[in-house]
């Protein structure tokens, strides 16, 4: 294969990234989300939501033994975090998420993306209404 066959894309800053930046991480952070936010399931994902006010929204993930194997556990977040990845630029900013994962067999990756993309844009929507954040109440 030659590198003629796969040109870089036209410009480098519209590619969709998943940076450090984008991730929630450690216990505090969890445990805000968790403590504070909106819960919204959809299929298999429970994605807990907390508006930040921040630019970027950040994602963690939670996905325990009971949803299978090593194997079936990171194909599994590796295709949520594609769905967020995929779906960041259309999606409110300035939230926190956090996905958790109830045992199911691994979906499409159109299927994570229309489940995060439903509960997320319902975070927004009762965020809006219940403390007047949210991008519908900005």
């Amino acid at each position: 294969m030659i590198a003629a066959d796969h040109p870089p894309p036209a410009d480098s800053s519209d590619r969709l990234v998943f940076r450090r930046r984008h991730r929630l991480s450690g216990r505090r952070a969890y445990a805000a989300v968790h403590r504070r936010g909106i819960r919204k399931p959809r299929g298999p994902l429970i994605v807990v939501g907390l508006p930040t006010g921040a630019g970027d929204a950040r994602l963690g993930l939670s996905v325990g033994r009971r949803v299978g194997g090593a194997v079936t556990r990171n194909l599994i977040k590796r295709r949520i975090r594609e769905a967020f990845r995929l779906s960041r630029p259309t999606m409110p900013a300035g939230y926190d998420l956090v996905v958790m994962v109830r045992p199911h067999e691994p979906a499409t990756l159109d299927d994570y993306r229309r489940w995060l993309t439903g509960a997320w844009a319902a975070i927004d929507r009762a965020a809006a209404r219940r403390h007047g954040e949210g991008s519908a109440g900005r």
